[in-house]
C-alpha cells in the first residue's frame, strides 16, 4: 500500500487499485484481517478524497462586484498562455484543469471560462479597452507597490 503513495498515484487511482487487490484477495480466500486492512485504507482514502474535493479554501471566494469574475478569468487565462502552470512532474497542463483548480480555490464554477472569454471579447470595443483594463490596473498597482 505504501508503494501506491510513493509513486504519486492520486487518491482515486489508489482506491481503484486497492479495490481490485481486495477483490482478488477475497476470491483467493485470504484471511479477513488482511482484507480488512485494505478496506480500512480504501475508506481513509475515500474520506481524504471527499474532503479535498469539497473546497480547497472554504473561507475564500471571489468578490461579487461586477466584472471581477471575468477579470479573474482573463488573468488566469494569460498566465496559462505564458505557461505559468504545470503538473507536479513539470508537464504541460490543460487550461481546463487550471480553471478547475482555481475555481475550487475561490469556490466558483469556472468551467465555462471559454464561453466567458468569447462573450466578452465579442462585446468589447474595437480598441479592446474593456479586456485590457484589468492588466492596466494591475500595472498601475505594481508601480504603486514599487514606489512604497
Amino acid at each position: 500500500m505504501e508503494v501506491l503513495g510513493q509513486h504519486n498515484f492520486s487518491n482515486q487511482k489508489q482506491i481503484e487499485l486497492l479495490q481490485i487487490i481486495n477483490f482478488v484477495l477475497y476470491q483467493k480466500r485470504y484471511p479477513q484481517d488482511i482484507c480488512g486492512i485494505i478496506e480500512k485504507k480504501i475508506q481513509l482514502l475515500e474520506q481524504t478524497d471527499v474532503g479535498a474535493t469539497l473546497a480547497v479554501a472554504p473561507n475564500l471566494q471571489l468578490s461579487t462586484k461586477k466584472g471581477v469574475k471575468i477579470n479573474f478569468i482573463r488573468v488566469i487565462n494569460n498566465l496559462c498562455e505564458l505557461s505559468f502552470f504545470t503538473d507536479r512532474k513539470g508537464n504541460h497542463t490543460t487550461k481546463k484543469s487550471v480553471f478547475d483548480i482555481f475555481g475550487r480555490t475561490v469556490n466558483q464554477d469556472l468551467s465555462t471560462f471559454h464561453n466567458d472569454l468569447s462573450a466578452t471579447k465579442a462585446a468589447a470595443n474595437s480598441d479592446m479597452r474593456s479586456t485590457l483594463s484589468i492588466f492596466e490596473q494591475m500595472h498601475a498597482k505594481q508601480q504603486e507597490i514599487n514606489t512604497k
